[in-house]
């Protein structure tokens, strides 16, 4: 039969309280001092390990039951003169009592009957017994017993909160690879489709420029294949740490993102102030994905229409201004993934940003602060790869 834990850690109290008193039962037959005494204690010993298993069994027990089976054989054989020791017993069943007992008044009730029985005793029966010690020993149990379920108590929060953290932790990670992949596909499926579609219109009157464009097609596919891999590896188990550290996108990769999308047909300037090499890596990617998805915002949805990007890097943060000449790449308010993604990267860093409609066309706007100084090696490194 399987027996019930009592704790969020599911330690038996039963069990242990079954040891002690028997201990204590075994001790108070040795300490005895006729054949009757010694029957008396054997048996009431016995009637209190019989009720914690039957707590154990039967875990609805009434409260009022449970301390009427565990206290009573104590205080019966306190009346008896059976020994100071068996008073033990009492102590015993209230820590039991209180470690198995969720409400707390009940508990609260148990222990003050609990702490009256000594002087109770000494009024039905006086002699010189010490009962204001045991009153004290009774109270310590008490208190250190409801001590102990607050530790555990405790216990099972902590435990709980770890979880929750832990499943927080999770679907931050999910949410970031997502935004991750969804502005690396989109980028490269983007930039392979201009470049396709290029291809095409130029296959029949200039077939060595349409295999330049395929070939440009096919090198960004490969490209965005090995950041799709770099970004998913922290979802793979321990052993592909090892694997090797993959470059990750940052803000000296720009000029590169605008020649692909300029190779792939589209009409792109760029304008830098500043050194791009000197951003850090957490700074850098939003602010690269932030160019990447406006230009893959302005290929999508005005397609042939000239676009303009303003990259200013200054001590505190670096200012991004993204136009294209487009009858707008998407409406105000959109719900687009895309919109939405570039805005969660922005104010994660404690950033500002804004995209609508602009005279002449549609822009985006983006204040990143500058992260904290980084190594080389990290500022090109993809973390979830170390």
């Amino acid at each position: 039969m399987q027996l019930r834990a009592w704790t969020s850690r599911g330690d038996p109290w039963w069990a242990r309280a079954v040891v002690v008193a028997g201990a204590i039962g075994v001790a108070g037959i040795i300490a005895a001092d006729s054949p009757v005494a010694r029957l008396e204690v054997a048996a009431l010993t016995a009637v209190t390990l019989a009720g914690f298993v039957a707590k154990a069994c039967w875990p609805r027990m009434p409260a009022v039951l449970l301390v009427a089976w565990t206290f009573v054989p104590a205080i019966v054989l306190s009346l008896q003169q059976r020994g100071e020791g068996t008073i033990f017993l009492l102590v015993v069943a209230l820590c039991f009592f209180v470690l198995v007992t969720p409400d707390r008044r009940t508990r609260l009730v148990a222990g003050v009957v609990a702490v009256l029985v000594p002087p109770a005793i000494q009024a039905i029966s006086p002699r010189d017994w010490g009962w204001q010690y045991w009153v004290t020993g009774i109270a310590f149990g008490w208190l250190s017993s409801e001590q102990m379920r607050r530790f555990g108590d405790l216990v099972a929060e902590l435990a709980a909160t770890r979880e929750l953290l832990a499943e927080q932790a999770v679907h931050v990670e999910r949410r970031r690879i997502a935004a991750e992949l969804h502005d690396l596909v989109g980028h490269s499926l983007t930039v392979v489709l201009l470049s396709v579609t290029g291809a095409r219109r130029l296959v029949r009157e200039n077939p060595d420029a349409a295999t330049e464009a395929l070939l440009e097609a096919e090198v960004v596919g490969r490209a965005s294949l090995a950041e799709i891999r770099a970004t998913v590896r922290p979802l793979r188990d321990d052993r592909t740490k090892g694997a090797g550290v993959a470059p990750m996108p940052a803000a000296g990769d720009l000029p590169e993102l605008v020649e692909r999308m300029v190779a792939a047909g589209s009409s792109v300037n760029l304008d830098v102030t500043g050194d791009l090499e000197t951003v850090e890596a957490v700074t850098g990617l939003v602010v690269y994905r932030v160019v990447q998805e406006s230009l893959n915002n302005a290929a999508r949805h005005a397609p042939g229409a000239s676009a303009r990007v303003a990259v200013a890097v200054a001590a505190e943060a670096i200012e991004v201004d993204v136009f294209d000449a487009g009858a707008g790449s998407q409406a105000e308010g959109s719900t687009g993934v895309g919109l939405i993604g570039m805005r969660e990267r922005v104010e994660a860093l404690g950033g500002a940003f804004h995209a609508g409609p602009s005279p002449g066309g549609w822009r985006v706007r983006a204040r990143v602060p500058r992260a904290g100084p980084t190594s080389p090696s990290q500022s090109r490194s993809d973390p979830g790869a170390t």
